[in-house]
């Protein structure tokens, strides 16, 4: 079943794509950048956000309150709507992950329901969460208020959208049962600021900095099975075609592009059905997890970000796809 997916994806590779080099992204892209994380006139969502929680410290009645601050950020949608209740509901569950509990109602549901923008006047949510007890698990009402609800034009995305929010138990029994945990405002700019990190030393062609990040040489925590359960960050092995003992390390990125080693290219960035180009092949038996948070945050690379990559190593593709017998 493995090998008819991989070979599904060869087979819409070759169908979508009129010229060998499969150029299918817009190249005007590269005129906006320097290197593909900086444009000559726009800035990334990392660093605003990264200026927020600078700036905006919890005030001092709500900190009197028992309450908690929480930054969110989304950029993946091309709607504001849909980035602010990303960005609230990663704010929300940044505020569980801090005082250890887990969620007791459909928290997504809640959010579209009565969703959250920047120009309407929806601040705040009551929801339930579970707090661990010894002897089980207690209900507790969590209070949530949206301090600030701010859509920004970044390299990521031009409706971009970050929160500050505050969250506290409904009643001080609750609060003194589980007092947070950590004090982390936000896990994912800092997985924002690792992946960012990642895609640049790929795009300066240091592959091994980039395996350092990312912890290749540990044992994996997971092994996806199937090209549908690769996240961000995720390795593989590809084998040389003439030399199946000789293997290359790659590295998935999202929307089915991976950077990978080649015998004779270097560092390479390409799609799913590409690596023929270089003469070698995807070991599907191989897929490695070996850091979590990016698929359990749920981070996904700026497609901005992942067609610029492309359009960039695409510059040296070679020119000839394999013919259909040699598949």
């Amino acid at each position: 079943m493995r090998f008819f997916n991989y070979m599904l994806i060869i087979g819409c590779f070759l169908c979508l794509n009129t010229d060998a080099t499969g150029q299918i992204f817009d190249k005007s892209i590269l005129k906006r950048y320097e290197e593909c994380w900086s444009a000559k006139k726009e800035i990334t969502l990392l660093d605003t956000v990264k200026v927020a929680m600078s700036k905006k410290k919890i005030e001092e009645h709500f900190r009197r309150h028992d309450f908690i601050q929480t930054f969110g950020c989304a950029y993946e949608e091309n709607d504001i709507q849909q980035n602010s209740i990303r960005a609230v509901y990663r704010a929300i569950i940044q505020s569980t992950r801090n005082r250890n509990v887990e969620l007791r109602d459909d928290l997504l549901a809640a959010l579209r329901a009565n969703p959250p923008r920047p120009d309407n006047l929806m601040r705040e949510y009551s929801i339930y969460v579970n707090i661990p007890l010894r002897n089980g698990v207690k209900a507790a009402r969590y209070e949530i208020k949206i301090l600030d609800l701010v859509a920004v034009s970044t390299i990521e995305s031009s409706v971009s959208v970050w929160t500050r929010i505050v969250t506290r138990f409904a009643y001080k029994e609750d609060f003194n049962k589980v007092k947070e945990t950590k004090q982390v405002e936000s896990e994912f700019v800092q997985v924002m600021q690792k992946a960012q990190e990642i895609l640049t030393a790929i795009e300066r062609k240091k592959f091994s900095s980039m395996k350092k990040m990312l912890s290749i040489g540990n044992v994996a925590d997971v092994y996806p099975e199937t090209i549908d359960e690769l996240s961000f960050g995720d390795s593989m092995h590809l084998f040389d075609e003439h030399n199946q003992k000789k293997t290359y390390l790659g590295i998935y990125l999202g929307k089915g592009i991976f950077a990978s080693e080649t015998p004779d290219h270097g560092v390479v960035v390409c799609k799913f059905g590409e690596e023929r180009l270089y003469g070698i092949r995807i070991d599907t038996n191989t897929f490695r997890r070996t850091t979590t948070i990016f698929a359990e945050l749920n981070y996904q690379a700026p497609e901005i970000i992942l067609q610029c990559l492309f359009i960039k190593f695409g510059t040296k593709k070679p020119q000839g796809l394999p013919s259909l017998d040699s598949i």
